[in-house]
């Protein structure tokens, strides 16, 4: 029986680890990450973020919205303190993000979900009314969390520390890709690159199974007309292979 081929998008260095969890599996990974994330450097940037650390003992609630939040934020909280700061409730959105942070010696804590949403059914207004809220992310993205908190009474501020952007492919990477039966995506950024990549150069992919991390992110990918997109309910690689070993189990049930 051939292997399983699963193209992988989601952006370096944890696109290498998806590949060795998805060999692991017995699948055969194929990696094309859809993003590429890079830390801020311009010193003025890189003096406001040294300033907000140094403080950041000031907020009841710091929240990461993502593993590369993880990455970077920890390296600055290294640089910063001596020990990680007590009395703040950190919190990782997702499963793999929470995980992340407990690796690198942060006591995070997370909703029962894997979604922005998901933590804002958790995160009760009573609960954040007059509550400083720090959110470690990267430049641009959703405000989705932060618009939802102040309503709530909070009092929220950004830290911005990575840049997402476009990887840049030419069209011969698309057509060399060898024949793909799943696709693993992990962001709606990362779905709105692939996609313009595989209209401009691959249209036949639209046709593939695609495993998506939550219900918006699956809404977006119908929208586009990626007619067999599944919600695998994480963009953490125990869900996406949950999810993989699902889509088997149907195809073979057919």
């Amino acid at each position: 029986m051939n292997k399983l081929s699963i193209l992988i998008t989601r952006p370096e260095p944890e696109n290498s680890l998806s590949c060795q969890h998805a060999k692991q599996h017995g699948y055969l990974p194929v990696p094309l990450p859809m993003l590429s994330i890079s830390p801020l450097t311009e010193p003025n940037k890189v003096a406001a973020i040294r300033s907000l650390v140094f403080n950041i003992d000031e907020f009841h609630y710091v929240i990461f919205v993502s593993k590369n939040a993880v990455r970077f934020g920890v390296e600055w909280l290294d640089d910063c303190w001596p020990m990680i700061p007590e009395g703040i409730h950190w919190i990782g959105i997702g499963k793999g993000t929470t995980k992340a942070l407990q690796e690198l010696g942060v006591p995070a804590i997370t909703n029962p979900g894997h979604t922005t949403e998901a933590l804002l059914e958790w995160l009760k207004p009573a609960k954040m009314r007059g509550q400083k809220v720090l959110i470690i992310k990267g430049e641009g993205g959703r405000t989705e969390l932060g618009d939802q908190l102040t309503k709530r009474g909070a009092s929220v501020q950004y830290l911005s520390l990575y840049q997402r952007q476009q990887p840049s492919y030419a069209a011969q990477t698309f057509l060399m890709l060898p024949d793909i039966d799943l696709i693993w995506i992990t962001s709606g950024e990362s779905l709105d690159n692939l996609n313009d990549y595989t209209e401009q150069f691959k249209p036949e992919l639209k046709a593939l199974p695609i495993l998506t991390p939550s219900v918006r992110v699956n809404d977006l990918a119908l929208e586009m007309g990626w007619k067999q997109a599944t919600c695998a309910n994480g963009a953490d690689d125990q869900s996406l292979i949950s999810a993989t070993e699902l889509y088997i189990g149907n195809k073979n049930d057919r």
